[in-house]
């Protein structure tokens, strides 16, 4: 027999995937009311990762504030690296040689430095492609904002899956 729903969907527990699916849409609302996050669907797909994660997965060690906001801010940072080497020597590293490598780069110095969030490999892609400094501060507030929100809740959030 094929299950449709999750067999932890009980009417015990109903709150808690409503609740929590809540928080994760008001997050990304707000967030895509910061200045230059809402236009790049890029970014607005890594963040609505993030926000999955966070609040569905609230004690997933991928969840965890310092790997949710690192692992965000190394990637944006080997992006934008690697799209000004791209740009000053593109005869040596082509376009599709710098998005490669800055995503192998950027998976090494998550795993390497304990801050391994998956959504963040979207980041390092968005930043080779689309360099924007205000689009990583923008970013970096709202996972920022989802962090702090989910800590604050968390005695009243629990793993969904």
């Amino acid at each position: 027999m094929v299950r449709i729903f999750d067999r932890k969907l009980k009417k015990e527990t109903i709150k808690n995937y409503v609740l929590q699916s809540f928080f994760a849409a008001l997050v990304l609302y707000l967030g895509l009311n910061l200045p230059l996050l809402g236009d790049e669907i890029v970014l607005v797909a890594a963040a609505g990762s993030t926000a999955f994660i966070v609040f569905a997965l609230p004690n997933s060690e991928t969840a965890h504030p310092r790997r949710v906001i690192g692992s965000h801010f190394v990637c944006g940072l080997i992006g934008l690296a690697f799209h000004t080497i791209q740009t000053t020597f593109p005869s040596i590293l082509s376009f599709e040689l710098a998005v490669s490598i800055a995503l192998g780069a950027s998976i090494l110095a998550m795993v390497s430095l304990w801050l391994e969030h998956p959504p963040a490999g979207g980041t390092v892609l968005f930043f080779v492609v689309n360099p924007q400094p205000v689009a990583l501060v923008s970013l970096l507030l709202l996972v920022s904002i989802m962090t702090t929100i989910s800590y604050v809740i968390r005695p009243y959030l629990c793993d969904l899956l």
